[in-house]
């Protein structure tokens, strides 16, 4: 893949934009989408589920629903193209923007404690970009394209 090609896919931090659950052309949307098709209007069944089959699970189908349409429906185009819709604390694109860089890695202050995340998501943007600096954008984009994003940080 081409590296302009994994800029609209990575954002500046290193998180993939295309496992965001906001991101408008990402599996998460699609996914819920399909799923929420093939469910068709299954909130009426839900009920009779829920007492024909004595699984409570089925009584709150309605705050499923509300989930998997949010999902449906979200849509950024990522973190380049406009403000993160995710953290609204963050400093990244404006920095790298002033910098001149893709990357934080790219910048010869990072690390810097400019980002405005939260500890744990500085953590994993540290982690990122310093993967990214030891094995490159291309090859860190095709490491964690098969990663999901929303995973525990160990």
């Amino acid at each position: 893949m081409k590296y302009s090609q994994i800029l609209e896919r990575i954002a500046p931090c290193g998180l993939s934009c295309e496992k965001c659950f906001a991101f408008r052309d990402g599996d998460i949307r699609k996914y819920s989408r399909q799923l929420s098709e093939g469910l068709g209007d299954f909130g009426s069944y839900a009920q009779r589920f829920a007492g024909l089959l004595e699984e409570p699970v089925f009584n709150i189908y309605p705050y499923f629903k509300l989930q998997l349409e949010y999902f449906s429906q979200v849509s950024c185009a990522g973190c380049r193209k406009e403000h993160c819709k995710m953290f609204k604390s963050c400093k990244v694109r404006k920095c790298i923007e002033e910098k001149g860089v893709d990357f934080c890695f790219q910048c010869d202050k990072f690390p810097c404690r400019n980002t405005g995340f939260d500890e744990s998501l500085e953590t994993r943007w540290k982690k990122n970009n310093v993967r990214m600096k030891e094995v490159g954008v291309e090859t860190y984009y095709e490491e964690t394209k098969k990663i999901h994003r929303y995973r525990q940080i160990k």
